[in-house]
């Protein structure tokens, strides 16, 4: 099913090879977005981890900033919300802890994030 494109990268789908059927096509259609989504998923990850903005990822998914960061983040933000539903800390104290996080993260990312980026861009 995959075959190359004009400019030498993988093609996702060579009609030719799909089924006749209109219904076994749609299936097939069907696996090859979900393991799509997989492979977008782990650039995705791959990408953020190397230090790049949420702005140049939704540049390369030709989506906005913030709509790459819902989609993209959104399994974790359910698993979040789901964990703090069970938790016992009050609201005070579980800001104070995720406020405590952010600052650990973002200076362990702010040696990559030398490229020229900006506190805006993140």
């Amino acid at each position: 099913m995959i075959g190359t494109s004009r400019i030498g990268l993988a093609k996702v789908i060579d009609v030719d090879s799909l089924p006749a059927d209109p219904l076994e096509a749609l299936r097939e259609l069907s696996w090859a977005d979900v393991e799509l989504d997989a492979l977008r998923r782990e650039r995705v990850e791959a990408a953020r981890s190397q230090g790049a903005t949420w702005d140049e990822i939704g540049e390369s998914l030709q989506m906005s900033r913030q709509s790459a960061w819902e989609y993209y983040t959104h399994a974790t933000r359910h698993v979040l919300d789901e964990s703090a539903v069970c938790s016992d800390l009050d609201d005070d104290e579980a800001m104070r802890i995720a406020t405590e996080e952010v600052g650990r993260v973002r200076r362990r990312r702010r040696p990559r994030l030398g490229r020229g980026t900006t506190k805006t861009d993140r």
